[in-house]
């Protein structure tokens, strides 16, 4: 018997990485999963991968009509919604001090990493209730916890993330939804891998050494972060919510 036994989920950004690693994990475990991801050929790959109990939907995150149509698209495949994992998001390089940072910066991460999941849970929600309850499960960001300099930007979607996911668990719960944000720390998807490891000497970000070193129990698998979000999805945490997990080895503790 699976973990995620007869439930439906959506998963944002699944194409790669953390979401790509759940989608494999929540398949796994029983549930229904439409991998929701931008890129078609990502997309269609993820689902061939997680297996005959997923599907993939195009979806654009900070489209309005784009997540209304896969959350629409769950329940006339699977009959139902249960799990919503908001995982699309991500940083850029250009990100910086408030005083320095283009506008530009700002106008692709706040849409991508707040707007998304507002969106996402804006419609998907609702089906959520009418399936008998189930999780939203939120990606934030260690920088919440700790901030980070010089990337404000990214530093205010993740802490907007947090309040977000509080301000659910609190309206939703006597309908039966549970809301929770995870804050990972560096995760060595393929991303991370290529802005960080990939990078020739001469490449490299100032601290980036010293910021993998940093981490008292090395840096995350993308497995790492799925893993939490299986439990934080399946009925074992039903006492759970409007938690902010931090996973990230302790790093923001001291």
């Amino acid at each position: 018997m699976g973990r995620l036994d007869g439930k439906v989920a959506v998963i944002t950004g699944a194409g790669s990485g953390i979401a790509r690693a759940a989608a494999r994990i929540f398949t796994r475990e029983g549930a229904q999963v439409v991998v929701a991801e931008l890129n078609p050929e990502l997309g269609a790959a993820a689902a061939l991968e997680a297996g005959n109990n997923a599907i993939f939907v195009p979806t654009d995150v900070t489209d309005e009509d784009s997540a209304k149509n896969t959350m629409a698209k769950a329940v006339e495949h699977f009959g139902g919604l249960h799990i919503l994992f908001n995982c699309a998001g991500g940083s850029v390089l250009e990100d910086g001090k408030v005083t320095d940072v283009g506008m530009e910066v700002w106008d692709r991460t706040i849409p991508l990493d707040l707007k998304g999941p507002f969106i996402c849970s804006r419609y998907g929600i609702p089906h959520i209730i009418a399936s008998g309850g189930g999780a939203v499960i939120n990606v934030s960001s260690v920088v919440a916890l700790r901030g980070n300099h010089p990337a404000h930007v990214y530093s205010s979607a993740k802490g907007g993330l947090i309040s977000f996911t509080r301000s659910l668990a609190g309206s939703y719960s006597d309908e039966g939804v549970r809301a929770n944000v995870i804050c990972p720390g560096l995760v060595k998807t393929d991303r991370i891998k290529s802005r960080y490891v990939a990078r020739k000497p001469s490449e490299e970000r100032e601290g980036t050494v010293s910021t993998f070193e940093s981490y008292p129990f090395g840096v995350g698998e993308p497995e790492d972060i799925a893993n939490i979000a299986l439990f934080l999805a399946s009925d074992e945490s039903r006492m759970v919510n409007g938690a902010v997990i931090p996973a990230e080895g302790g790093i923001s503790a001291y």
